[in-house]
């Protein structure tokens, strides 16, 4: 009986990633082969209120020193 491999799978078109960084932000990476060859043609990203509350305080005392 002889082995018979089967064709490796094609290139995805369009594909989703989605990325979970240290502090709780995600980032999702559209990719369209249609679109762009050399990377992403849309990138979200979703901050967690504690995030975005440090951005304010950051913020706020930064101006208090000026």
């Amino acid at each position: 009986m002889a082995y018979v491999s089967k064709p490796p799978p094609a290139p995805l078109e369009k594909y989703v990633r989605e990325y979970v960084n240290e502090t709780g932000i995600v980032s999702t990476w559209y990719y369209d082969k249609s679109v762009s060859t050399s990377g992403p043609y849309r990138v979200e990203h979703k901050y967690t209120k504690e995030y975005l509350d440090s951005l304010k305080e950051k913020k706020k005392r930064k101006l208090k020193t000026k």
